[in-house]
């Protein structure tokens, strides 16, 4: 648990495809789901969808400014994000706090690079089904539809944290995303889901090495225990 920790930077080297197929495995058969009724699917992109993983990274900026930056054009976008990320770069050399705070947006704008892991994992919503395997052993057909926000994104949260434990275990950093929107006009399939809602996306999780030399901040105002934790 100490070791994970949410990253925007990831080395592009390939952890390979089984170590986490047997990730998502053990977590399968690991974090308990309520009445074993999956109503949630996780779609994997690996390293070879690289440039729909940039689509993706253009429509995380951080903050309000999605608001202005989603209506710019495709070309003055691109041209923001990558004189960022150029900036990002520059902090390998020059980690000082002065270069940091020069790196951390480019004309008001920074984005969640994480979704450029060599793997990212969307979690969404599906109605929840028992499978044919469930039916055959008695299952009842019940349903969990569209209308039910709680019980598949508790779920599907509990699995993802579960994984990035997992993934922690095999010595790869697992980083969440949930700052996005989703154009129309710049389609990706990874991103296609919210054409059902804005909450039919639980959360991105991006899976892979830990780009070590870039430098990174952890925000310290965090709560204290005292005020989440009373004893009764």
């Amino acid at each position: 648990m100490e070791f994970r920790e949410n990253i925007h930077h990831f080395k592009q080297d390939d952890p390979g495809k089984d170590k986490i197929q047997q990730i998502l495995k053990d977590a399968h058969d690991l974090v308990p789901v309520k009445n074993n009724l999956v109503a949630y699917h996780i779609d994997v992109y690996g390293p070879q969808h690289a440039d729909e993983k940039k689509a993706v990274a253009l429509q995380t900026v951080t903050g309000y400014e999605k608001r202005e930056f989603k209506n710019l054009s495709l070309e003055e976008q691109e041209e923001i994000y990558a004189e960022w990320r150029r900036r990002r770069e520059s902090m390998r050399k020059d980690p000082s706090y002065e270069n940091r705070q020069r790196a951390a947006k480019y004309k008001g704008f920074a984005f969640n690079e994480q979704v450029t892991a060599p793997y990212l994992l969307v979690y969404y919503q599906k109605p929840g089904f028992p499978t044919e395997k469930q039916l055959t052993k008695g299952y009842k057909r019940l349903l969990i539809d569209y209308k039910d926000n709680k019980q598949w994104m508790i779920a599907a949260s509990m699995h993802g944290y579960g994984v990035t434990l997992l993934a922690a275990e095999q010595g790869l950093h697992a980083s969440f995303c949930k700052c996005y929107y989703h154009s129309d006009t710049q389609f990706t399939n990874i991103l296609a889901p919210l054409r059902k809602g804005w909450e039919n996306i639980a959360f991105l999780l991006g899976i892979g090495y830990k780009d070590g030399e870039m430098p990174y901040y952890k925000n310290p105002n965090v709560a204290d225990i005292e005020d989440i934790v009373t004893w009764k």
